[in-house]
């Protein structure tokens, strides 16, 4: 709830500069600010419990909740403590999803292209706060990528993990989460004053940059599949990747002009761990471990040293 609450208001700080009316506006913006306060509490105090399954969550639950300390040093995001701190948080989140996919069924590899995303728009945020450097390349693409593999991840759970009535139930009661984001596809598609507008504000919510303004229609539809699929795999028994999921959408984007909340560094980053969270089977590092035992047998290994000592004797 936290994570929905937190992108309520970062949705309407964004649009709110616009001549346009929003329901319930005032409410809207106070249960936002609620939710981004709950989203620090929760993830630091999740990060803090979870530290068994993922080691990294420990230290990224810790430099979260510490960070509001920084506040009380005057200009604290232009100094050389801040920008080491930012750099120490994505080495560890980079390792922590690193450990999550290791530690994660085999099933969760077909999450790495939203690693790798995440993992490449972290240090694009990182080298505008160090080097001022903004890297040129196609975000939507990266982000294209990440929805087809999670496409497939969802595919593959639900006829792996459900029945066919309960993947069929999952598909259908989760069609309502697509019209989330279609009636904006609906109104920058069939209205060129709208996308222009819709062009500014889209970018500003999420934080992404288009390299091709006539690609916001891609985008949105795009959006609208990511949330369509998160809630689906949440409903067919893994609320772990379809909450991730949705973390990771929401926020991955918007280091890309630099860090102006730590929270927006950790959301991707925790959101890509929590994807790998759900373990119903064998570990990749335990099939990598059984690989190599085949290849490398111990039985081999053991008769190599006793043959050595027998020569060095």
């Amino acid at each position: 709830m936290a994570s929905i609450f937190q992108f309520i208001l970062q949705f309407i700080l964004s649009v709110s500069y616009l001549p346009i009316q929003i329901p319930f506006q005032s409410a809207l913006t106070k249960l936002g600010q609620i939710g981004l306060y709950l989203g620090y509490l929760s993830i630091g105090i999740f990060s803090l419990l979870s530290w068994r399954s993922v080691k990294a969550l420990l230290p990224l639950g810790v430099l979260l909740l510490i960070s509001p300390v920084f506040t009380l040093v005057p200009n604290y995001f232009t100094s050389p403590l801040w920008i080491m701190y930012e750099v120490i948080i994505a080495m560890i989140g980079i390792a922590g999803i690193g450990e999550s996919l290791l530690e994660g069924s085999v099933l969760s590899l077909l999450n790495l292209p939203t690693a790798i995303m995440v993992v490449i728009l972290i240090v694009a945020g990182l080298l505008v706060d160090i080097s001022h450097i903004e890297l040129f390349i196609n975000y939507l693409l990266i982000f294209e990528i990440s929805l087809i593999s999670f496409l497939v991840y969802t595919i593959a759970w639900s006829s792996k993990h459900l029945s066919l009535r309960r993947a069929a139930i999952s598909y259908a009661v989760s069609i309502p989460s697509l019209f989330v984001f279609l009636p904006i596809y609906f109104l920058v598609s069939s209205n060129r004053f709208m996308e222009i507008i819709m062009n500014m504000v889209m970018p500003s919510v999420f934080g992404i940059v288009l390299s091709n303004p006539y690609s916001l229609p891609v985008f949105v539809i795009s959006l609208a599949i990511a949330l369509y699929l998160s809630v689906v795999v949440a409903i067919g028994k893994n609320p772990y990747a379809g909450l991730g999921y949705f973390m990771v959408i929401t926020t991955v984007f918007l280091g890309v002009n630099g860090y102006h909340l730590i929270l927006y560094m950790i959301y991707p980053l925790v959101g890509a761990i929590l994807m790998n969270m759900k373990r119903t089977e064998e570990k990749v590092l335990d099939k990598i471990r059984h690989f190599l035992s085949r290849v490398y047998p111990t039985s081999t290994l053991s008769q190599g040293n006793v043959n050595l000592s027998h020569s060095i004797s």
